[in-house]
């Protein structure tokens, strides 16, 4: 019987970059985003022969980027080399990226024919005002259009990926976006805290005082009405930034958080099998010359997993989830007591009201600790 394995496929390109984006994307013609998915297509291939004999791929995630910017046909050539080359389970979650400017009906068809059956729209807020600002291409009409176009072909697995803490968004128009997904019926909600990251033009016009952040104050004001909003809703909270419906929780996801293997393919991509992560060169450049010209796979990074990182990433990971940290689970992987060991912390926390531990001594963040889970992970890696 085969392992269990994720796949995830980056696409790096988009019609324009947004001005908070840190992720290995950028603009570029379509005679080279032909040329890269055929490139994508051989080291798939290539990571085939060593993985396919050992794992069949439970879930699939096109990512970038903006996937549905590749021109009509290039999708489904890309996952009939994954069918092609890799087991697939019959059942499998896949996943792809849209925005609602470059997501066509013939597109969105496509995708279906290709085996998608989940589809992750970023509307980041339900503001034209504030989508202007981010340098987003579309309009809160074009997500509304997109969602229509999905419904009409019997999908109804559909994301939405919201910002908070953007400069110039104010707790209405959170408000105003929270309410619209809930009331369009968007079964899964991914709501992120805005990170400013060096090298983006965000970052650029921070430092130089032409647009201002939120307080952190605000932000956090802002978390709390979403959590409440959805909760209220019959949402759950499954992962620190993700909200879902029964039954539309992202099982993809779920194995980045679970520790469990996944393969990354393409640009910046990256990797954890059987205890090795490595991760692919950000240069595209590279990324053709060692496919094409080399025949050999583009890995830039490779590094075994220490049993300290293990710990720590158990940790970090698990308490981030609605599943929290098994104690127990833990004490049979490292044979280390964690409520023995971190005594004094975990009492610490628990008083202050920050975490829950359990009957069955599983340990879960409070909404209070979600707030502070750094602290809280520091403290008891």
């Amino acid at each position: 019987m085969k392992k269990p394995l994720s796949l995830y496929i980056h696409i790096p390109f988009c019609e324009a970059k947004c001005n908070y984006c840190s992720f290995a994307s950028f603009v570029t013609n379509e005679d080279n985003m032909r040329a890269y998915s055929k490139c994508l297509i051989k080291e798939i291939e290539m990571q085939a022969k060593k993985y396919n004999a050992v794992y069949e791929i439970q879930t699939i995630y096109i990512g970038g980027g903006t996937p549905s910017v590749l021109p009509l046909g290039l999708i489904k050539e890309v996952m009939s080399a994954v069918y092609k080359n890799f087991s697939v389970a019959y059942n499998a979650e896949i996943t792809i990226e849209l925005n609602p400017n470059s997501a066509s009906n013939d597109k969105i068809y496509e995708y279906m024919l290709a085996g998608v059956n989940r589809f992750s729209i970023g509307l980041q807020c339900y503001s034209d005002k504030v989508l202007k600002n981010m340098s987003r291409l579309h309009a809160t009409a074009d997500f509304d259009k997109l969602v229509g176009v999905i419904k009409n072909f019997g999908i109804t697995n559909i994301s939405a990926d919201v910002m908070i803490g953007y400069p110039t968004e104010k707790m209405g128009d959170v408000e105003r976006t929270i309410k619209h997904l809930i009331e369009l019926g968007i079964p899964h909600i991914s709501c992120y805290m805005l990170s400013v990251e060096e090298g983006t033009k965000l970052k650029t016009m921070v430092d130089n005082g032409l647009v201002y952040l939120p307080s952190e104050g605000s932000v956090i004001n802002m978390y709390n009405k979403v959590y409440g909003m959805l909760s209220n809703a019959g949402y759950t909270r499954y992962e620190l930034s993700n909200y879902a419906k029964p039954g539309f929780m992202s099982k993809h996801n779920k194995v980045y958080w679970n520790r469990t293997d996944y393969l990354g393919v393409g640009l910046a991509s990256h990797s954890y099998v059987a205890g090795v992560r490595f991760s692919n060169t950000s240069s595209i450049t590279e990324y053709i010359t060692k496919i094409i010209k080399e025949t050999s796979l583009p890995t830039a990074h490779e590094k075994k997993i220490t049993l300290e990182e293990e710990k720590e990433e158990m940790i970090m990971l698990s308490l981030r989830t609605i599943d929290g940290l098994d104690t127990k689970k833990y004490e049979r992987e490292f044979n280390e007591n964690l409520l023995v060991k971190k005594n004094e912390e975990l009492k610490k926390f628990v008083k202050m009201g920050l975490i829950t531990i359990d009957k069955d001594n599983i340990i879960r963040a409070t909404n209070a600790g979600y707030l502070l889970l750094n602290k809280i992970i520091v403290e008891l890696v």
